[in-house]
């Protein structure tokens, strides 16, 4: 158990040196295959390069880099909690496509949207954070941890969530919600991967999946209704 609590802690520095460089690699990690809107120059009046956009392409991209963020999520916690050195390069990746959702966040709304979308307090790369400490404490068995990380994540609910709902025009509580599903899905499909119920971490890990395609519709259906994207 103590080996397994030194790798835990090994591996939060780790993410936390990982994020750190990524501030500094921005324009490296669009390359990723997560891809970006980088090209549709939709922000304010600037629409002249959006007409080849279509809403269908906005909610194939999102669903994609949302889609990706789930299982680079999940495999990088379910590595983490198990102590396996796949961790490190699990969680670049995962901050790769943080950092090219980020861009198309603000390919739509602005360098300032995206800044905040990815770093702010209580937004996207703190809620990955979270969930790092959330593993840790899991590993630990350290029940108070975890239930401060549920805290800080149910906090993140609510702030990104009036980030979203504010940008998009969507209802507050209907996104808070929508991330509360995401946050927990995640949570059960940890717990039961660190509780060796393999077949009950799986389902989830499905599920957990496919609710990102959901969410990109939700938020590619208000950004087209916005943008007057053609279908």
């Amino acid at each position: 158990m103590r080996l397994k609590v030194m790798v835990s802690e090994a591996l939060v520095l780790a993410l936390a040196a990982i994020a750190g460089a990524a501030a500094f690699a921005g324009d490296r990690s669009s390359q990723s295959s997560s891809g970006s809107m980088a090209g549709m120059h939709m922000q304010g009046a600037t629409t002249h390069s959006a007409a080849a956009v279509t809403a269908s392409d906005l909610r194939a991209l999102l669903g994609r880099q949302f889609g990706e963020h789930a299982v680079l999520a999940m495999n990088a916690t379910n590595a983490g909690v198990s102590g396996s050195p796949t961790f490190p390069t699990i969680a670049k990746a995962l901050d790769a496509n943080s950092v090219a959702i980020s861009k198309s966040i603000g390919s739509v709304y602005g360098a300032g949207a995206a800044k905040t979308f990815l770093d702010g307090k209580f937004t996207w790369r703190d809620h990955i954070r979270f969930f790092v400490a959330y593993t840790t404490a899991l590993a630990k068995h350290d029940k108070a941890g975890q239930a401060k990380a549920v805290a800080n994540l149910k906090r993140y609910t609510v702030v990104f969530g009036n980030f979203l709902a504010t940008a998009t025009g969507l209802p507050k509580l209907a996104v808070q919600n929508d991330l509360l599903g995401h946050v927990l899905e995640l949570k059960n499909q940890l717990d039961a991967y660190a509780g060796k119920r393999y077949a009950k971490a799986a389902s989830a890990y499905t599920a957990a999946y496919g609710h990102m395609f959901m969410t990109a519709d939700l938020v590619a259906g208000a950004i087209a209704k916005q943008k007057n994207l053609k279908p």
